[in-house]
């Protein structure tokens, strides 16, 4: 990573404050959601991300991991326990050996639709509520700036 000059003078710029808020709401409110997600659906917060992203269809391993919020190891791992519950398949496609996908199993997709409205309701509660639509176009389109800024894919899971 590159060393670049900053731009703030001190803690008291809004472009810090704005990072500090961000990191709150990871620490907070994302944990909140994933505690409660867990504990009225049984599904930990990351294998609903996988599931949500693999909800359109089968994706290459390595573009899964891009998607989602672990390292490319972690999830390996995590495809691996949710494969063991029977929640996920990996397979090979004939046509290119070298590439290993993932899909959703009958059991997979049951999962998601019973969490979905769950999980959605819990984001209701302790994020959705608190913003109107156009502060959240906004929070939307300044993420994927950040993301693509940093050569990052912008996910969109269903």
């Amino acid at each position: 990573m590159s060393t670049v000059a900053t731009t703030f003078l001190s803690v008291d710029d809004p472009k810090w404050h704005a990072f500090y808020g961000l990191l709150q709401v990871n620490a907070h409110i994302v944990e909140r959601v994933g505690a409660a997600m867990e504990r009225e659906t049984g599904l930990p917060p990351s294998w609903f991300e996988v599931l949500a992203n693999l909800s359109k269809g089968p994706l290459r391993m390595s573009d899964l991991a891009s998607c989602l919020t672990l390292s490319r190891g972690g999830a390996t791992r995590l495809v691996a326990r949710m494969e063991a519950d029977g929640l996920v398949e990996r397979e090979i496609p004939k046509s290119d050996r070298r590439a290993t996908y993932a899909r959703l199993t009958d059991k997979g997709v049951e999962a998601l639709h019973r969490a979905k409205p769950v999980h959605f309701a819990v984001v209701e509660e302790m994020w959705s509520r608190h913003l109107d639509d156009e502060q959240a176009a906004v929070l939307e389109a300044v993420f994927a700036q950040v993301l693509r800024g940093n050569g990052i894919p912008v996910s969109d899971p269903e």
